[in-house]
């Protein structure tokens, strides 16, 4: 057992394996991005206006429910506390209808959720079938020069990656940009 020789892999020339040494750097990352975009939500442009609409009312409507309280303290609660107003109508038709709008946020975020799914998965088989018709056509030499792990990495968690982008990050990206944008100017104070 002491004897026995422990055989190493090869990586490929140059090549040190998958997360070790420095990471390769992008010539032009914006034309990356760019096409990237473009591949992945090419064929749904009509589910990602839906997805981007749902956003904004979703955003819009929890603004103004965020915005109500101060509106429910002032003009509904505080008078009622004083005395000045003693019918809880005015109350109960304000609480209303910010229940409405907190349905209507309710329903585009379960919307937006829906949709969202479709185009992430649409768009990740389509990436699957396209790297997999790449590597059918790639040499044998590739094979034996690419570590097997390298090249199931690419499959798992660089695919994870680009989900995690459409189904997460890119919505994220939005949902933040229209909240600071659209948000009271005492509000982002």
């Amino acid at each position: 057992m002491a004897d026995e020789k422990v055989k190493e892999v090869k990586m490929g020339p140059g090549r040190r394996g998958r997360g070790m040494g420095p990471k390769p750097k992008l010539k032009n990352p914006k034309e990356t991005f760019s096409r990237l975009i473009k591949y992945s939500f090419g064929a749904y442009k009509l589910q990602i206006v839906v997805v981007a609409v749902c956003i904004i009312i979703n955003v819009l409507c929890t603004l103004k429910g965020t915005m109500f309280l101060q509106t429910l303290i002032d003009d509904y609660i505080e008078p009622l506390a004083k005395g000045t107003v003693t019918s809880y109508d005015p109350l109960l038709k304000a609480i209303l209808s910010i229940a409405l709008i907190y349905v209507i946020g309710i329903i585009c975020q379960f919307t937006q959720s829906k949709v969202l799914i479709y185009v992430t998965q649409g768009t990740l088989k389509k990436f699957r079938v396209d790297l997999f018709s790449k590597m059918e056509k790639l040499p044998i030499k590739y094979f034996d020069t690419h570590a097997h792990g390298d090249i199931m990495s690419v499959y798992t968690n660089d695919v994870d990656t680009l989900r995690m982008m459409i189904s997460q990050s890119m919505p994220q990206l939005l949902n933040s940009s229209i909240t600071f944008m659209a948000a009271p100017d005492d509000y982002n104070s």
